[in-house]
């Protein structure tokens, strides 16, 4: 597990950090955006060997952090029987693993961000959507199978995957007059989690939402000749 942290600029939403939990073994990562300190990282990470637990029947042994004190659960890792590695001050390589992930995180996020042509505070959703494509690709350090086969001994669903920043249209809902719009315009900012759906952002009022009903142009990036959203 590591931090990553803070941004000079605050996300959409508020965040300035996000934590990275990789599993050893798979290389599959989670990514969990924490809002505006630090001292967030202790529940989520109870959190998160909860979620472990219950969704995979099985038992976290070992974690692995840095010396800061915010990954410091003394009580809670004794009371699950959990060991807890900390690196030597000042030698980052021994978390080689995840400080590795963040980077090739950041990397794909910054990507899609030049592409897309987002205003910087909307990186919360490219730094999630980056681990999403990790997660769900080929890796050669895998034998060419995806993370996310390693962890589930299934193949993704890569059936919802679309092009991040792309044109959309979403269909709209509730009553309507005879020659109302249909759809709302918008650009693709990803997926929520828990609802099949994509996350649009209306290009008109700037509201952001989730709609299962909606036609892609993969092809197009709207905010490429457009100035930086207002929020």
């Amino acid at each position: 597990m590591d931090i990553c942290g803070p941004f000079s600029k605050a996300s959409i939403h508020g965040e300035k950090y996000f934590l990275t939990i990789l599993d050893d073994f798979s290389r599959y990562a989670w990514i969990v955006l924490l809002l505006k300190s630090k001292s967030e990282v202790k529940i989520q990470v109870q959190n998160f060997i909860s979620l472990i637990e219950n969704q995979f029947d099985s038992k976290i042994k070992c974690i692995r952090t840095d010396n800061g004190p915010k990954f410091f659960l003394k009580d809670f890792f004794a009371s699950k029987g959990i060991i807890h590695h900390t690196n030597c001050v000042y030698t980052p390589q021994q978390n080689g693993r995840v400080e590795r992930k963040h980077q090739h995180n950041l990397n794909v996020a910054r990507a899609l961000m030049f592409q897309s042509q987002y205003p910087k505070h909307f990186w919360s959703y490219a730094i999630k959507h980056a681990i999403y494509l990790i997660n769900s690709i080929p890796s050669l350090v895998t034998k060419k199978q995806t993370l996310y086969e390693l962890l589930h001994n299934q193949k993704p669903d890569v059936s919802m995957l679309k092009v991040f920043g792309s044109l959309c249209y979403a269909s709209t809902t509730g009553p309507k007059q005879k020659f109302d719009s249909r759809s709302r315009k918008g650009v693709f900012l990803g997926y929520q989690f828990g609802i099949k759906g994509y996350i649009i952002l209306d290009l008109q009022n700037k509201d952001i939402f989730v709609s299962r009903d909606v036609i892609f142009y993969e092809s197009h990036f709207p905010l490429n000749n457009k100035p930086e959203i207002d929020t």
